[in-house]
């Protein structure tokens, strides 16, 4: 999966606009900098389920407390196109 549609993806579940998606990077954190909540990351987990057969709540639920803080675009992309 290419970062542009993850990003694309998270304007979609989140409502944002263009001028916001551009300030996400590949390093930018779920929750420290996109200040995604619950329902946001619910949304997200059925894109990628529906569009890459990703289950984002099983990847969510195999990190640690750490790893969920520090979760950076990058990282979830790697996840998805290694799924």
């Amino acid at each position: 999966m290419l970062l542009g549609e993850l990003a694309g993806m998270l304007r979609e579940v989140t409502s944002a606009d263009a001028a916001w998606v551009a300030t996400v990077t590949p390093d930018s954190r779920l929750d420290g900098d996109l200040w995604l909540d619950s329902l946001e990351l619910a949304a997200l987990g059925a894109l990628l389920r529906e569009r890459y057969g990703f289950d984002l709540p099983a990847y969510l639920a195999g990190l640690d407390l750490d790893q969920l803080i520090e979760l950076r675009v990058k990282d979830l992309a790697a996840a998805a196109a290694a799924a």
